[in-house]
């Protein structure tokens, strides 16, 4: 394939950040427009060319990224709200997003899950504070609170009545 002379040195850029880990589309995109980077700053028309190139060639392509970032995401027992915030990050189109979030997954499970792997998560919610740290938790990781208050009850399982015992 013949590479113009003007899109040899954009391209050669993008091909080192390719390198370094997959990218979106609209991530290249911003690294290749990016006029605070010394070795980049190049106009939308050419990065837009370069992009055409790359993704051409297999070197970026969306759906693979956006399977490679759920399966990180999931891995981590994150909630749908942060998980919307992460590929948004990404940069991935809106369509990809929404796609992901409609996956059928059971958030109650997921919670449990993301709790069963805190440290210490049977001892602090044995207590009200302990819970509500808990819950805070479960929030900060994209779970509506309705889910996390649910899943710190269902881990705490009367903790309360042990207390009154005691």
């Amino acid at each position: 394939m013949e590479i113009p002379e003007d899109l040899k040195q954009p391209l050669q850029r993008a091909l080192a950040r390719v390198e370094y880990s997959d990218l979106t589309v609209g991530e290249m995109e911003r690294y290749l427009t990016d006029p605070r980077r010394r070795s980049t700053g190049f106009s939308p028309e050419i990065a837009r060319r370069v992009i055409d190139i790359l993704t051409d060639q297999g070197f970026l392509d969306d759906k693979r990224t956006l399977k490679s970032a759920v399966r990180r995401l999931d891995a981590k027992h994150l909630g749908p709200r942060r998980i919307r915030e992460e590929l948004k990050r990404r940069l991935f189109p809106p369509q990809y997003v929404e796609a992901a979030l409609a996956r059928r997954i059971d958030y109650d499970a997921r919670a449990d899950r993301f709790l069963a792997a805190v440290s210490g998560a049977p001892a602090l919610a044995r207590t009200p504070e302990g819970r509500k740290k808990l819950a805070g938790r479960l929030i900060r990781a994209g779970f509506d609170s309705a889910a996390a208050y649910g899943a710190v009850n269902r881990l705490s399982d009367g903790a309360d009545d042990l207390e009154d015992l005691t």
